[in-house]
């Protein structure tokens, strides 16, 4: 719907006004902090994107993801019997293997999610992607984080980056897709609130 992505107007003084507002937000304390905070850990995708990745650091970060809470911390809470994990391992394509292999050894079922799709730059061709996307899921990722092609948002190409974004979806299967919009890349607000919206209208 080009209609809507022309459309689009960020009020930037009021976003910034907003967000200094934000910062004067009570915060929760005591029991309420720290059932926050619980919740927290169980949204966190525990990640390791570094190129000396190797089986056993995977394996390290997999256990982990099933203990992210030292056990003193969660009786102290009453909470060492709710199976507290985080909700993600993250790593490369590469590694997906190694870490679906760990955590099913551990007995878990955290899923797996890989970054593909040209990440971190964006700056490999759409054929290329598609192949990455594919392997990972071969591989058993539950969960795959694409990143956008900046170029295609800095130039407009709406139906491009539309279209990316669909074939990268489809690409997925079954698999859970996130998109990772790199917003410091794009220039501006209004970019952003436009590429956030292509990318949900491709699904």
């Amino acid at each position: 719907e080009l209609g809507w992505i022309s459309k689009v107007h960020v009020n930037r003084p009021a976003v910034v006004r907003h967000a200094e507002q934000i910062k004067k937000w009570r915060t929760v304390k005591g029991n309420w902090q720290a059932a926050w905070l619980l919740k927290a850990v169980t949204c966190i995708d525990l990640t390791t994107l570094s190129g000396d990745d190797t089986p056993s650091n995977v394996h390290r970060l997999c256990f982990k993801a099933k203990h992210p809470i030292r056990e003193d911390l969660l009786k102290a809470l009453d909470m060492h019997d709710k199976g507290i994990t985080v909700g993600a391992v993250c790593v490369y394509s590469a590694r997906v293997t190694d870490a679906v292999n760990a955590l099913k050894a551990a007995g878990c079922n955290i899923p797996v999610a890989s970054v593909a799709a040209g990440f971190p730059s964006g700056q490999t061709p759409l054929e290329t992607k598609l192949v990455e996307i594919k392997l990972a899921v071969e591989y058993g990722a539950r969960e795959i984080d694409i990143v956008i092609s900046r170029s295609l948002v800095l130039t407009g190409q709406w139906e491009r980056l539309y279209e990316e974004i669909r074939q990268c979806r489809e690409a997925c299967g079954k698999a859970h897709m996130k998109t990772i919009l790199a917003t410091g890349e794009l220039g501006s607000l209004a970019n952003v609130y436009k590429a956030s919206m292509i990318a949900m209208m491709a699904g």
